[in-house]
């Protein structure tokens, strides 16, 4: 008879505590495979509305994939109604049952309030309750532990087993608040399900439109008025441009707000903040600080306005000159900075703002061209990275035919 395991959970995101649970329960039980069952709709916590049931089901997927002993169970996952696990249970004794003899997999949290589930007497006649826990749980711990076994297994009989588990110390809501702020999560979660997350932007922070208020209150006493005028503009067509294109439109708006920050220093004063904290200054940037405004910007944004996501600081970074292969919150910000209403001189100016929702590369291009264009009749500084962001963009059109 097969010996399956399952670990049910909401897995918001899976993270490397499930992992482990679920390994010492395959290595310690025998077991052939152990399932891993999302939740659709938990009837005991909610599960965040912006990130669906599929983003889940697809970081599990991309979780289990190095394991072959490890596997989906879906049955819950698709439900829009709360699943209680008496009747999932039931469901998969009665259509794997014959064959197959399950052990179901809980935390010591769900142990000690097993009694409140529903129906738990039903629960430990579909599967045995395989109980994860540390071994290096203090005295007071183990004893209530053991207490609270004695209870069960009097109530439900003898279908309560331990796992003793090395790491489990991670949880679900360390890494969403890990995320949000922008820290390292490595070793908390699989490489490819941060991969994953970061490809759809899942547990990025959402800013308040209070966050976003307070944030333009500051800028506005910084900055020149018709350079706060260009700045908002910007913020506004980022946010049009990250609706389009599928991008998160508060990150793209606080990106846009700040993207001319560091333009109330004078060149002197950018020149300062570069020496100071080892920012970078090409041979060009020293001819003609202005440039340095990118740079100096990302600084000013996390020091003086608290924004740490990484995205949005390159972004800041790069916006004049570009960079190759860059992320679309770059591309938005770039070509928002270029098109945003209150432009009005630059050549062509209609046409790249219609380009710049339907196509966002060939924009990236064509601003490109034009700003070369006039840099090179006026004898202008022009940085190196721009020249390299304008090959490998004319190239990659290119190629896409």
């Amino acid at each position: 008879m097969k010996r399956v395991g399952i670990l049910g959970g909401t897995f918001n995101p899976i993270h490397n505590a499930h992992l482990n649970i679920a390994m010492a329960a395959y290595e310690q039980y025998h077991l052939d495979e152990v399932w891993f069952m999302p939740a659709g709709m938990p009837p005991h916590k909610a599960v965040s509305a912006n990130i669906s049931a599929i983003h889940r089901k697809e970081m599990v997927l991309a979780a289990i994939a190095p394991y072959p002993m490890f596997h989906l169970c879906d049955v819950e996952i698709e439900k829009k109604k709360p699943c209680y696990t008496y009747k999932t249970l039931k469901k998969l004794q009665e259509r794997y049952g014959v064959f197959t003899h399950f052990y179901f997999i809980i935390g010591g949290d769900s142990f000690f309030s097993f009694d409140e589930w529903v129906k738990p007497e039903e629960i430990c006649q579909y599967a045995d309750i395989l109980v994860a826990r540390r071994p290096q749980e203090q005295e007071e711990t183990t004893a209530a532990f053991q207490e609270k076994m004695t209870e069960h297994q009097k109530r439900y009989g003898d279908h309560f087993f331990e796992i003793m588990v090395k790491q489990m110390d991670i949880s679900s809501t360390e890494v969403r608040t890990a995320l949000e702020n922008s820290l390292d999560v490595s070793g908390l979660i699989p490489d490819n399900v941060l991969s994953y997350i970061k490809t759809n932007h899942l547990y990025d922070k959402v800013f308040s439109s209070e966050e976003l208020y307070q944030m333009e209150l500051k800028l506005k006493k910084a900055l020149k008025t018709s350079r706060y005028q260009h700045t908002i503009g910007v913020m506004h067509t980022a946010a049009n441009l990250a609706f389009c294109h599928e991008y998160p439109f508060t990150k793209a708006m606080v990106a846009g707000l700040l993207h001319d920050c560091a333009k109330c220093l004078s060149d002197e004063e950018r020149i300062h903040i570069c020496k100071k904290h080892q920012i970078p200054i090409s041979k060009v940037e020293k001819k003609a600080p202005h440039l340095l405004h990118g740079k100096v910007g990302a600084y000013l944004a996390k020091k003086e306005y608290g924004i740490h996501d990484s995205e949005i600081l390159h972004a800041i970074s790069v916006h004049t000159t570009g960079c190759k292969e860059m992320s679309l919150l770059d591309k938005i910000i770039f070509v928002a900075d270029y098109i945003e209403p209150g432009r009005d001189k630059a050549p062509r100016l209609a046409e790249i703002r219609k380009v710049a929702f339907e196509d966002i590369d060939a924009c990236v291009l064509m601003i490109l061209e034009d700003t070369i264009q006039y840099v090179s009749k006026h004898q202008d500084e022009m940085d190196d990275t721009t020249i390299e962001t304008y090959t490998y963009y004319k190239k990659l059109i290119k190629e896409r035919g």
